[in-house]
This record gives C-alpha cells, sequence and structure tokens, in this order.
C-alpha cells in the first residue's frame, strides 16, 4: 500500500500574513485615519479596543502623517 504524501500548505502570495491578531475592518480603519489628524495614538486605541502597538503599526503601515500647522508671523 502507497502512502500519498501530504501536499504542503502554500501561502496565497509571497506575502502571506504572518500576524496572529484581529484583522482590521474598514469603519476601523477609516476612523483610523479620520481621528490620527486630531487624536494622540493612545486615545484611537482604546477607542478602538486595540492596543497601541496595533495602531502605531497600522500608522506606520498606512504612512499617515500628522497636518503641520504653520504659526503665523506676527508685527513687530
Amino acid at each position: 500500500m502507497a502512502m500519498k504524501k501530504k501536499a504542503k500548505a502554500r501561502p496565497e502570495s509571497k506575502m502571506a500574513r504572518k500576524t496572529l491578531g484581529k484583522l482590521w475592518r474598514a469603519d476601523e480603519l477609516k476612523r483610523l485615519r479620520e481621528g490620527y489628524k486630531t487624536k494622540p495614538a493612545s486615545r484611537i486605541a482604546k477607542e478602538l479596543k486595540r492596543s497601541l502597538a496595533s495602531v502605531r503599526g497600522k500608522i506606520s503601515a498606512l504612512n499617515l502623517r500628522k497636518p503641520s500647522f504653520r504659526k503665523a508671523k506676527g508685527k513687530r
């Protein structure tokens, strides 16, 4: 009786998902993008019930930047 070899599990792509955490939903991403403009990452993490590391990692992955505000120069 010949034994069949088990097929190795192949990743769906070269960039296979390696994290064990929960996936980001579309509504969470929207709240992150909108909230990051005015709120600190720690507050967003609490609101989304995610770890601060998770939120910071997603901010970095999405390449989000806070808007820069230039101070108006007053006349002296």
